[in-house]
């Protein structure tokens, strides 16, 4: 039963993201299955380029969702601004003992080892 409803949640948020999709694919099929029937009622009321007006009052609806939820927002947030005043302070002293690296003039600073100069093992 889980598996069920999370499959439906995914499915439904898909479908709500892909909702201009959802148009062309419905124009797809129309072509395909019922084109007398389209051809006479769709194409003959909206014209041949019928899907890209539907595309643009989608697009038109989103933009307009998202003005209004912005402006909802916005008007909150500038009631809010002038009650709530937060300071903060941050204090960055350090009170770690701090360890100079000594580095010799054998030892490779990038590695941390010290260089051996000696001759590799005899072959027995």
């Amino acid at each position: 039963m889980k598996r069920l409803s999370i499959y439906l949640i995914l499915f439904v948020y898909a479908a709500a993201q892909l909702k201009p999709l959802t148009a062309v694919i419905n124009d797809a099929l129309a072509h395909t299955f019922w084109k007398v029937q389209h051809m006479a009622t769709v194409h003959f009321e909206n014209g041949h380029y019928h899907l890209h007006n539907e595309l643009k009052t989608i697009s038109e609806e989103d933009k307009n969702s998202t003005q209004e939820k912005s402006s909802s927002t916005e008007k909150s947030n500038e009631t809010n601004s002038n009650q709530i005043i937060h300071e903060l302070n941050f204090d960055f002293e350090m009170n770690a003992v701090k360890i100079i690296p000594s580095i010799k003039p054998k030892q490779n600073a990038v590695c941390g080892f010290n260089q051996i100069n000696s001759p590799p093992p005899k072959q027995v």
